[in-house]
């Protein structure tokens, strides 16, 4: 699957120009990421053949439903609550999914991974996220 993925999006990418680490492309970031999951899914292949794999659990509906709706959240939130606050309620319906999570849990994984998200995309990469509300 990851192979897949990867070869897919190198290759609907493949018109975009990559440019260099230091002056990058609109393809260089899609590029990047598409051959690590090309990487990625290899090792995955190899240590499989190697060890061999236990069978695959069944897909549980409530895990589906729970990205699914945690993703909805997000998407329809990072407009109008900025970044910090719809990263923190999308933590928040996805761990929904675990009912045996305790909210101090859930609490400190959404405030920690909004900080993350926020100095990730904001500060490192510079993008112009909307922060709060205001």
């Amino acid at each position: 699957m990851f192979i897949c993925f990867g070869a897919l999006g190198l290759w609907f990418g493949r018109g975009l120009a990559a440019g260099s680490a230091q002056e990058m492309g609109p393809g260089y970031a899609p590029a990047l990421v598409c051959w690590g999951m090309v990487l990625i899914g290899v090792a995955v292949l190899v240590r499989s053949v190697l060890r061999g794999t236990d069978p695959i659990d069944a897909v549980s509906p409530r895990a589906v439903l729970g990205i699914v709706a945690a993703l909805g959240v997000f998407a329809a939130t990072i407009g109008t609550l900025g970044l910090v606050l719809a990263s923190m309620l999308t933590v928040a319906v996805a761990c929904l999914i675990e009912p045996k999570l305790r909210w101090k849990e859930v609490a400190l994984l959404s405030v920690g991974l909004s900080a993350a998200a926020l100095a990730l995309f904001v500060f490192v990469l510079r993008i112009p996220f909307r922060i709060w509300p205001i």
